[in-house]
């Protein structure tokens, strides 16, 4: 601090830096946040205490819209945006350790966007400003077996999962864990999320179990294709050669309307 005195009236300034992640915060929708902000003494990285600074949360690609207000020692959000209403807290027990950050939970879409944390004391103030992107975990994968040609003897396997923000990585590994994925999967926009699906082969010698995965950053859904399921599918294509073939009498047989017309039976039997 720097402390002028003039006559016996003596000012003390004492700077201070406010600092912030240095990348863009990623949170997951439905869960908690921690909009990470402390105070640093210019001069080095010890801390100052916040308990008598006033410190303001807004959103600047909302002209600056409140999302928090602590001042005078105390939260004062008569001016908070409704969307973060009970929503939002600053850690009071950390204010003497320079902690400014803002807890927010039941994190939604809409929260998505660019947040300045304002620190203010009587004679000096400071700011940082970052970014908090929002993700959505969308749902347990659905694979499944499409088809089987019985010419390559290959099975064509459709893997696919739903409301993913933004699309995830889709995989088919095998049971050791080794990526079977080939080709670009397909991406469809709905609003906000994104449906991801992508297809493949499996050659019949190479049947096992299955995974598809679709992971996003640290997140990832799974499921499972078991080999029953590519048994099954070979049954029902022999299933359904065999009942498309014309069938053959036994030898030597044949209907009792042929046999009549024939003359090889008695003429009374083929009337009764």
């Amino acid at each position: 601090c720097v402390c002028v005195c003039v006559f016996r009236l003596c000012v003390c300034v004492c700077k201070f830096k406010v600092v912030g992640p240095g990348s863009p915060v990623v949170a997951v929708a439905g869960s908690a946040v921690v909009l990470p902000c402390s105070v640093r003494r210019s001069a080095g990285q010890s801390s100052l205490s916040a308990v008598d600074m006033n410190i303001t949360w807004t959103r600047s690609d909302l002209g600056e819209a409140l999302v928090h207000l602590y001042a005078n020692q105390k939260d004062v959000n008569t001016r908070q945006i409704p969307q973060y209403r009970g929503r939002t807290a600053v850690f009071t027990e950390e204010l003497q350790n320079g902690n400014v950050s803002l807890r927010l939970t039941d994190v939604k879409l809409h929260d998505e966007g660019d947040y300045k944390c304002l620190v203010e004391s009587r004679f000096w103030e400071d700011e940082v400003s970052f970014n908090l992107r929002v993700e959505v975990i969308g749902e347990r994968p659905v694979i499944s077996v499409e088809k089987y040609d019985s010419n390559s003897e290959q099975f064509s396997l459709l893997c696919e999962s739903k409301g993913w923000r933004p699309e995830p990585d889709l995989q088919l590994l095998n049971s050791k864990g080794e990526n079977q994925t080939a080709g670009d999967p397909e991406i469809q926009r709905h609003t906000v999320l994104f449906n991801v699906k992508r297809r493949f082969t499996v050659h019949k010698n190479h049947i096992d179990t299955f995974y598809c995965r679709a992971t996003l950053g640290e997140h990832k859904e799974e499921k499972e294709i078991r080999p029953i399921v590519f048994y099954g599918e070979l049954l029902h294509n022999i299933h359904k050669i065999s009942t498309s073939l014309p069938q053959p009498h036994p030898h030597g047989a044949g209907t009792r309307g042929e046999t009549c017309a024939q003359g090889s039976e008695p003429q009374e039997s083929c009337w009764s």
